[in-house]
């Protein structure tokens, strides 16, 4: 407890400013400033709902078609991507709609969200999780051609697709069913436990992938001991265009194995950098340096492309990249953000971003939002470590660098704490768990001050608590001396504390919650008021001021005034993001550190289409202050797979 902590509580009532009462609203001022994007290969623009370039939250299995079409599927994509077609570098626009978006829809992604698609000819194959089996006609090359066609029962959810010709193979996890492409109805039934893939040879051979092991179907029906030896973990196979049959073994190799099956199978050629993201400096991306593969597959012309995501879900990321016949990189897209906002390197002025599972480098000098990052490395192991929790949920980053080394604090989208993640130093790429400050129950009020302590506002008995960072243990934890807490009563007049935010140059702490009287409108949100006390750690603790936050003016479930989601502070200005748009904007607010006043708002521009989803976890922004005068601002955007980034100047230079 502080000294003086038992008087606090008294003091701080009496000299508050209370802000009580319903916000009247703003007369929106819009900031000059300009909006780019980090995490993704395109910024979501091309039109509304339903249509614009993007690349889809993940993949899970992939074909590719003769002209060079990638055609990629996942169970989720939150603006509606769950089967993207990508060629030479660029996705459709207008995305594929079960009845074309006229009908009755059976799955999310406009009943497009799928295990397992397959291409053939001029027809498209989507076996979607209402148990469906979509086809649509399209134009071979023309990704914007594909119209819905028609549709059947499937008797469970499809795991895998294959098409060739009159043929068309749906994988079940314990069985296989032949479809004729006529009227896609079945045609006979193969048991198989364990079933995952399935590829048809331009012979008519039928190859499946089941429990580990891929192997020939004869036609009788009936497995044959023709299988693929020394693969450690395949995860997808196909042919490709010589009628070989393509691998892809997510072990330990981590690459594309190249198999003739004319006779008993004989490794041709495998590629991809042995040993993938460990290869080298590990973590460090380099277009042959494979990881995570969902898929490969070849166009009629021999080059190859690859898709690469964590577990296959839709916060495992997704890259996609396309190689000529002699390996050498032809395009590349990614998409590496769900429902995450990434941190800023406060050693590199801006220049440098994490995120859950990335390091991006950004080049501040170009105003093109397009040439602006770099994908730098991937920080996740998923062999040494398959249950990192990173594979499997979004998350907010605030990266710190403590005694010379890298520390990365995440926190996931219902709050609750940190996870801790180090470097090997100097230069490894690939972050690794190295402890927690994670307690049991709903807890929404976390920050991370500039030495790296850890500030939890909402702790036990009302009470606010800062757990210093107290140097490395031997074995490369971060420690926090969680015995020695400072800890001190919410002012009493607090019905709730939402946010916390320490700020070292001026010792003062942000409070961000509910005073008594206001309505508390909903979970998880930041709250009505915001108060300054100034002296926290060094001085005689001052109330500055109490200032009622913006709101979503009719936003909440009842159609009443909703709290802010997130709130940062950076230079002279507090950056407070919404949950929802206002008269078709998504804003970011900004307001005077000084007072409290609001200055204006930052909000998507035409670079990203002005398009944005909600914010909606509890640590959607970040802030930063360059050396030039310039303020960065990540906001997170999970609606199309990426942060914004906007560049303002208080007073406009651009």
């Amino acid at each position: 407890m502080s000294r003086n902590g038992t008087l606090l509580a008294a003091v701080l009532l009496c000299a508050a400013t209370t802000a009580r009462g319903d916000d009247p609203g703003l007369a929106i001022k819009r900031l000059a400033h300009a909006t780019t994007w980090v995490g993704n290969s395109f910024g979501g623009d091309g039109g509304p709902n339903g249509a614009g370039y993007w690349v889809q939250n993940g993949v899970d299995e992939i074909d590719v078609t003769p002209d060079g079409t990638v055609f990629a599927g996942i169970s989720w994509d939150e603006a509606g991507r769950c089967a993207g077609l990508y060629k030479d570098g660029r996705p459709n626009r207008a995305l594929l709609k079960e009845h074309d978006g006229k009908g009755k829809e059976t799955a999310w992604g406009f009943g497009t969200a799928n295990n397992a698609l397959a291409a053939s000819g001029n027809d498209l194959y989507i076996a979607n999780l209402g148990k469906k089996l979509l086809r649509f006609r399209w134009t071979p090359g023309d990704v914007e051609s594909a119209r819905f066609v028609d549709e059947v029962d499937l008797p469970a959810e499809a795991v895998g697709l294959a098409a060739r010709g009159d043929r068309l193979v749906v994988v079940f996890a314990d069985h296989l069913e032949l479809r004729a492409t006529s009227d896609l109805a079945p045609t006979a039934r193969i048991p198989l436990i364990g079933a995952l893939d399935a590829a048809i040879s331009p012979k008519g051979d039928l190859w499946v992938l089941a429990a580990g092991s891929v192997h020939r179907v004869a036609r009788r029906e009936k497995k044959e001991e023709q299988a693929i030896p020394g693969l450690e973990k395949p995860t997808a196979i196909a042919f490709d265009n010589e009628g070989r049959l393509l691998v892809c073994d997510d072990g330990r190799r981590q690459q594309v194995l190249t198999f003739d099956v004319a006779a008993a199978p004989r490794l041709v050629t495998a590629f991809g950098a042995e040993g993938g993201l460990l290869a080298g400096i590990p973590g460090v991306v380099r277009p042959t340096k494979l990881f995570a593969l969902r898929g490969a597959g070849t166009d009629a012309a021999g080059n190859l492309y690859v898709a690469m995501g964590y577990a296959g879900t839709p916060s495992g990321n997704c890259v996609i990249r396309s190689f000529d016949v002699r390996g050498a990189l032809r395009w590349q897209v990614f998409s590496t953000a769900f429902v995450d906002t990434f941190g800023f390197d406060p050693s590199a002025d801006g220049a440098v971003v994490y995120g859950r599972t990335t390091v991006f480098d950004l080049d501040l000098s170009q105003t093109k939002p397009s040439a602006t990052t770099a994908l730098r490395a991937l920080t996740l192991d998923h062999l040494r470590h398959p249950d990192d929790d990173r594979i499997k949920y979004g998350c907010s980053v605030v990266v710190r660098r403590l005694e010379g080394k890298r520390l990365l604090y995440m926190i996931g989208q219902y709050g609750g704490g940190y996870r801790f993640y180090s470097f090997d130093e100097p230069a490894g790429m690939i972050a690794r768990q190295v402890g927690q400050i994670h307690p049991d129950g709903e807890t929404w009020a976390w920050d991370v001050d500039d030495e790296g302590a850890v500030w939890h506002g909402d702790a036990p008995n009302r009470t606010i608590r800062r757990h210093r960072f107290r140097g490395w243990s031997p074995s490369g934890a971060p420690q926090f001396g969680v015995d020695k807490l400072e800890i001190w009563p919410w002012p009493a007049d607090f019905e709730l504390v939402r946010r916390v935010i320490y700020e070292k140059t001026t010792d003062s702490l942000y409070l961000f919650g509910y005073l008594k009287g206001q309505a508390i409108d909903s979970w998880g949100v930041v709250g009505r008021t915001v108060r300054r006390i100034d002296g926290w750690l060094n001085g005689r603790k001052t109330v500055r001021y109490s200032a009622v936050l913006p709101t979503n003016p009719h936003g909440s479930d009842k159609g009443g005034p909703l709290s802010p989601q997130g709130v940062d502070v950076a230079g002279d200005y507090l950056f407070v993001g919404m949950v929802k748009a206002d008269e078709g904007v998504q804003y970011t607010h900004v307001l005077s550190l000084a007072d409290g006043r609001y200055v204006g708002s930052l909000g998507p521009g035409p670079e990203v289409g002005g398009n944005a989803g909600w914010q909606d976890m509890p640590y959607p922004i970040q802030a930063l202050k360059r050396k030039n005068g310039e303020y960065l601002v990540l906001v997170e955007e999970d609606w199309r797979g990426k942060n914004l980034l906007y560049r303002w100047r208080p007073e406009p230079a651009w």
